[in-house]
């Protein structure tokens, strides 16, 4: 009979994609083991895991009371994080994990003290080069860190181990190929091809601003293509594509000579191990600032450029001809911070669990 190991991740992508991605990790090196995960109720979760074809176990909860936007709000959202510590724990009672892994964000705060009460072993993983709330809490109470990054500010040095973020195994294709996937009309148009994943967050002067380099005679031979911006495939002047939501990562990432991006986590990682050159735009408004400190982290590393979303449609020209320089002057290696690596960051979140199930196990042989 296999053992069971529980993934719990919600919120965003930020979170789910790395949980996502060390289940399928565990999936396929550890068959010795069944993955389950458990989310919260937001709609964005469920689109998530729906579009990886898991079905996570559901807490009724849908944001942190330490961040609801009024009174009300929070104190709904404390109701809820009562009723679902219980409903947490009715979930362990019924799997008996071997261990939990906990992805940060509000879902973790009721299964971290499901956990303990259950006396079940458990890590959690912090995506963010700043420590969020939750891990802030959580590194207090003592509990097992594993980060993202080599540096996580508000967390004291020698309380956290450094792993990596998981990042998805993707189904990479030629070029060609992958274009003809995202169902735009037209021909592939061969390099340099910019992938521009900024999202929704505020990116509208980030797309103008890019809308503004592509029309450029510098750049009119390239082409810019914009998932997550419009319902359908449309061609939105001579070099520019505007795509919907695209799940399947690995098509953009195929055609993508570059890429421009935000700074989370788990997009910062994927280009890196995919050695994408990128220049990565933060949001400022997200939480603690802490996709400045990604970024800021990331660049020292990887190859890219960090730019700010206020700065002049000039200085994003200068940034995609310095980007273009890294493409075309400094091919892939071994030696990059993160290229070719995603095996390697799951291996050593693994082993970090594992020795937290066999320290568990241990006290179960004492007693």
């Amino acid at each position: 009979m296999k053992d069971n190991i529980l993934l719990v991740a919600g919120g965003t992508g930020g979170h789910i994609w790395p949980a996502l991605s060390f289940g399928r990790w565990i999936e396929k090196t550890k068959p010795e083991f069944d993955v389950n995960y458990m989310c919260g109720s937001r709609a964005l979760e469920a689109e998530i895991y729906k579009s990886a074809e898991v079905s996570p176990f559901v807490l009724g909860m849908q944001g942190s009371p330490l961040s609801g936007s009024s009174a009300a709000q929070r104190l709904g959202r404390l109701k809820s994080l009562f009723t679902s510590y219980f409903e947490a724990k009715r979930v362990l009672k019924k799997l008996k994990p071997k261990a939990c892994v906990l992805f940060a964000g509000y879902i973790s705060f009721p299964a971290m003290f499901a956990c303990k009460s259950l006396n079940i072993p458990f890590l959690l993983h912090e995506q963010n080069a700043y420590a969020g709330k939750v891990t802030r809490i959580a590194s207090r109470l003592g509990v097992k860190i594993c980060t993202g990054w080599k540096s996580c500010k508000a967390l004291s040095d020698g309380t956290y181990t450094f792993t990596g973020v998981p990042v998805r195994d993707f189904d990479m294709r030629e070029a060609d190929a992958a274009w003809k996937a995202l169902n735009i009309e037209d021909n592939f148009p061969g390099s340099p091809v910019v992938a521009v994943m900024t999202g929704s967050l505020g990116s509208l002067s980030i797309k103008e601003k890019i809308s503004e380099a592509a029309g450029d005679s510098k750049f009119e031979n390239w082409t810019f293509i914009f998932p997550a911006v419009s319902d359908k495939p449309q061609k939105a002047g001579k070099n520019i594509y505007l795509l919907p939501k695209v799940w399947d990562a690995s098509l953009l990432f195929s055609v993508a000579d570059m890429a421009v991006v935000r700074g989370g986590g788990s997009t910062l990682t994927e280009v890196g191990t995919l050695g994408i050159p990128a220049i990565v735009i933060p949001w400022r408004a997200a939480a603690d600032d802490h996709q400045y400190f990604n970024a800021s982290a990331y660049a020292r590393e990887n190859r890219a450029i960090v730019k700010e979303e206020n700065e002049s449609g000039e200085s994003f020209k200068t940034g995609l001809s310095e980007l273009y320089r890294m493409y075309k002057n400094n091919g892939v290696n071994s030696s990059e911070g993160l290229y070719n690596r995603a095996e390697e960051i799951c291996e050593k979140l693994w082993s970090a669990l594992s020795v937290e199930f066999e320290r568990s196990a241990c006290r179960g042989t004492e007693q």
